[in-house]
């Protein structure tokens, strides 16, 4: 590889990474998400300010994961972010903003402000994701194919055969393509959403622990917790199923003395993992297990900054390098380390039939991983071998 492509690879990566803060961070150049509107938006909160992340909150903060770049390797931290920004995403102007104006004063407690913060939880990811996705459009279209060929042909060298060129190039056009429909797809469920909201009324949600419509492409499975889990938490998760991608949506909703957990889930989903996400819904413990689980799968997630002080150094280091190798980690599969040892103490002592199944003996055990190395060689030939990188459901 000459040093004029190394160059231009750096050039491009530098272009990348300022082009995805310019859609990540506060940013006025963004109009309101609201169909229709042409207004600008402001930063708008998937998660209330007021009355969840102020809950959790200790002196305006809450911990998190952050990016670090160290020399050409990027690397995750712990790290301490405003509730100002956390879950703020460049969504509505500030009049369609108001609509979420329930959600920031009063717990959810009826099927239309559920379907109201599914709607703000979706479109907060589907709008960032999107973004991405045409962003990365952009960028591999204006990709130089010649010189990728030429970074690649030291280690591969059948790629200088002229047929596995013209492999290669088809596979990369379909790539570019697939960017593009992943832009256009990912904001059709927030549209589906907004437009079931209008019909909906405030029918309590007392007898249910799944909503939906007969059109709706996604069921919203929920629980109430009668504890606060001491986190929020927004994520967009995808898997593929039979060749096709699923995104699965979680949001945690904390208050003063309760939690909100609920998914959004595709109905395409397999029945053995409907059945699975169902079964965590089904008790409380069992929520908590789920939260746990899909913190390790997602950095998007913010937490009381006491609770991550008081775990031990070694628990946060199997922690944090967890939720470095995501490919990992199952959503759907309870993990093997607990993260809210406080809470359960506490549960148990409300709730002593509960003890067993909120494992206890697990609080003080340290799961034994790979060496950091070991794991970051596996999970980079991974991501290098898969030229779309999502993960098969086991």
């Amino acid at each position: 590889m000459n040093i004029d492509t190394i160059k231009s690879m750096a050039d491009r990566t530098n272009r990348h990474e300022r082009a995805l803060k310019a859609i990540l961070k506060r940013n006025k150049k963004w109009g309101c998400l609201y169909p229709g509107c042409n207004r600008k938006s402001i930063f708008s909160h998937a998660i209330s300010k007021s009355i969840s992340l102020a809950a959790i909150a200790e002196e305006g903060h809450l911990s998190t994961i952050r990016s670090l770049r160290k020399e050409d390797v990027k690397m995750l931290q712990f790290g301490s972010i405003s509730v100002h920004d956390a879950t703020a995403f460049n969504g509505f102007c500030e009049a369609h903003d108001a609509m979420f104006l329930t959600l920031d004063t009063k717990e959810i407690s009826d099927a239309k402000s559920l379907f109201l913060q599914a709607y703000r939880s979706v479109i907060s990811e589907c709008a960032n994701e999107s973004r991405i996705a045409a962003l990365r459009h952009e960028n591999f279209k204006q990709m130089d194919i010649a010189s990728m060929l030429d970074m690649h042909v030291e280690e591969y060298p059948w790629l200088e055969e002229e047929r596995f060129k013209a492999l290669f190039i088809i596979e990369y056009l379909k790539m570019v393509e697939a960017e593009k429909r992943r832009a256009s797809e990912l904001m059709q469920l927030p549209g589906q959403l907004l437009e079931k909201l209008v019909l909906l009324e405030e029918v309590p949600l007392d007898d249910f622990s799944v909503v939906s419509t007969e059109q709706l492409s996604h069921y919203i499975p929920f629980r109430r917790l009668n504890f606060k889990i001491p986190v929020a938490l927004n994520c967009i998760l995808s898997v593929v199923a039979d060749n096709t991608r699923l995104d699965f949506y979680f949001a945690v909703i904390p208050y003063k003395q309760s939690t909100l957990v609920m998914g959004i889930v595709p109905k395409l989903s397999k029945q053995w993992l409907l059945d699975r996400l169902m079964q965590s819904f089904s008790c409380d413990i069992a929520a908590l297990n789920l939260v746990e689980s899909i913190m390790v799968c997602s950095n998007e997630w913010y937490m009381t900054p006491s609770v991550l002080a008081e775990m031990s150094s070694e628990k946060r280091d199997v922690f944090l390098h967890d939720s470095t190798f995501i490919n990992e980690q199952r959503f759907y599969e309870d993990y093997d380390m607990t993260l809210f040892d406080s809470l359960r103490r506490a549960i148990s002592q409300q709730y002593p039939d509960c003890e067993a199944q909120l494992k206890l003996d697990m609080i003080d055990v340290i799961p034994q991983r790979e060496s950091y190395q070991v794991r970051h060689k596996r999970m980079i030939d991974k991501l290098l071998s898969e030229s779309v990188k999502l993960r098969d459901v086991d």
